[in-house]
């Protein structure tokens, strides 16, 4: 009489163990850079934010709507216009120093009326993360 036996051999066992060892290390890869894309599209997401504010700016102060903020002077920091409150482009501040952003650039609307100018908006601290551009328009 025979015993059946049952249950996996060693070699199954052994075989299973490396492909799910081959699968966890590719799949590693593709979870290594998660942070530097969040950061990156953190700061694309907050620069376009800047550039669509801007843009109702402009509208507002061709319509003479009394809520336009006049960026009319050259000097005009990128700074203050994202610190939220008066003067301010976007409702809310951004959090600056450590775990905030450092936002950088100037206007020169008075040299340049109706033309543009760049900010660019970097996320603390700054690892590979690409930095965010937004173009902000003049309201001369």
């Amino acid at each position: 009489m025979y015993k059946s036996q049952k249950g996996f051999t060693l070699v199954e066992l052994v075989v299973v163990i490396v492909l799910l060892g081959i699968l966890g290390v590719t799949a590693l890869g593709k979870f290594q850079n998660l942070s530097v894309n969040a950061q990156t599209a953190a700061n694309e997401g907050i620069a376009s934010e800047l550039s669509a504010a801007s843009s109702i700016n402009l509208a507002a102060a061709k319509l003479n709507v009394g809520t336009a903020i006049a960026l009319t002077a050259d000097g005009v920091t990128c700074a203050s216009l994202v610190a939220g409150g008066a003067g301010s482009l976007l409702v809310n501040a951004l959090p600056s120093g450590a775990g905030g952003y450092t936002v950088g650039g100037t206007s020169d609307c008075a040299t340049d009326p109706g033309g543009t100018f760049t900010c660019t908006i970097t996320e603390n601290p700054d690892t590979a993360a690409t930095d965010g551009s937004a173009s902000v328009i003049c309201t001369n």
